[in-house]
């Protein structure tokens, strides 16, 4: 959670601040809306109706001291951010840049600061200007692929992929998508294999055509709450070396257990 430094004096920064507050969770009581705002609640509720007359669906609850939500789905101002925030959308997207194939990071980067207000929009383009990628490889993952299985995995779908491993056997695969993985500077997917019985762990930028299909039984959850740890340790097969660092890839990053 942002912590929002209180504006004395400024009721239209004030109710700025507010409406960022009741769109960073889904419910607050006025008590905890006047301690961060630094006002009594008498001015919330004050606040709270200006937001209302201005049109923003802010919703009032019954119950001790009142509860304030902003309705699913109501209309906020374009791109609220704080400027640790704008920093680290530059920062994501550099990274992106040596992944996905294309030039999606610098279009993105490109509409974030025509719409973002001047102030930001500075951070932004001096964040970006002196930043650069120079990991010496072009993106090699298509974000129309990562897109598939980061539904599959999201939704819980069987997949069907031709997949090419790292001697260049070719084969086709069907299984049940867990987790899109990043990792050491590629992408991931962790999925369970249904024709070997078996957890398996392919790189993005060997997978070709993948399809969605039929949704999964639900019950195929991740392998282990510390999925570095599994990794590192072929699986969890083996004991996990003091020396293991967090965040070991797969495909001979620590975990030889790793076979796709």
């Amino acid at each position: 959670m942002t912590v929002f430094e209180p504006i004395d004096g400024d009721p239209a920064g004030r109710t700025l601040h507010l409406l960022e507050l009741l769109a960073a969770r889904p419910g607050w009581s006025a008590g905890e809306l006047a301690e961060r705002l630094a006002v009594s609640t008498r001015t919330v509720r004050r606040d709270v109706a200006r937001l209302q007359r201005l049109g923003y669906a802010v919703e009032s609850r019954p119950g001790p001291g009142g509860h304030y939500a902003l309705r699913p789905g109501s209309r906020t101002p374009p791109l609220i951010f704080q400027d640790d925030e704008v920093l680290a959308l530059v920062t994501a997207l550099r990274m992106a840049e040596g992944v996905l194939a294309g030039d999606a990071a610098q279009r993105a980067l490109a509409k974030l600061s025509r719409v973002l207000p001047r102030r930001l929009r500075t951070v932004l383009d001096q964040a970006a200007a002196g930043s650069e990628n120079v990991g010496g490889e072009s993106g090699e993952v298509d974000p129309a692929i990562l897109s598939v299985l980061l539904r599959a995995a999201g939704e819980d779908l069987v997949l069907r992929f031709a997949y090419r491993d790292r001697h260049g056997v070719a084969s086709e695969r069907r299984v049940e998508a867990v987790r899109c993985l990043y990792a050491r500077g590629h992408w991931y997917l962790l999925a369970h294999d249904l024709d070997a019985g078996d957890w398996r762990v392919f790189r993005l930028d060997r997978v070709r055509e993948p399809e969605t299909g039929e949704p999964g039984p639900g019950e195929r959850r991740r392998p282990a709450e510390d999925l570095a740890a599994w990794l590192a340790t072929d699986f969890g097969r083996r004991p996990r070396p003091d020396h293991a660092a967090t965040g070991a890839g797969p495909e001979g990053g620590g975990a030889s257990g790793v076979r796709s």
